[in-house]
């Protein structure tokens, strides 16, 4: 039975594009430049992002930051593609050794009130079919997006 079920998210996962776009947004109660400090300090991402345990800074790449991010034992190679403060960074996976590759975009927005909305949409990979599967069906695209949300709008209120 266990076999027949995972076949069937196996295949299910199959059917599903490997490339996925999801975007969230929170308004916090913060100036932009109080939202930029908090994403923009990734070695203090440990300290508020629940899922990150460890930063490792990396040598600079063609102008560029570039750092490891680990999620328990699992790790992945960011580089920022795009840093405009403190407005918009992207972010995007410079190794495709892992599951998932992909992209986060996080732009800044003036909400009024002193209050900032940040917005982070990411453009994903996930090349594996039954990975694939539980995250649609389990999690949703916006699994990670949302946490962050949750996280930035308790750090910041």
């Amino acid at each position: 039975v266990a076999l027949a079920l995972v076949g069937a998210v196996g295949v299910y996962g199959s059917t599903l594009p490997a490339k996925h776009t999801a975007s969230g947004s929170v308004t916090v109660n913060a100036s932009r430049e109080q939202v930029w400090a908090l994403i923009n300090d990734i070695e203090g991402f440990p300290t508020w992002l629940n899922d990150i345990t460890k930063v490792e800074m990396l040598p600079v790449q063609e102008g560029n930051r570039v750092f490891r991010q680990f999620i328990g034992r699992n790790s992945f190679v960011l580089v920022e593609t795009i840093s405009e403060a403190p407005s918009r960074v992207k972010r995007t996976i410079a190794d495709d050794n892992g599951p998932f590759t992909g992209s986060w975009d996080h732009v800044l927005t003036d909400a009024g009130n002193g209050q900032t909305t940040l917005t982070v949409t990411e453009e994903g990979t996930i090349k594996s079919a039954i990975p694939r599967a539980i995250m649609k069906l389990f999690f949703g695209y916006d699994y990670y997006l949302n946490r962050m949300a949750k996280q930035i709008k308790l750090k910041l209120g």
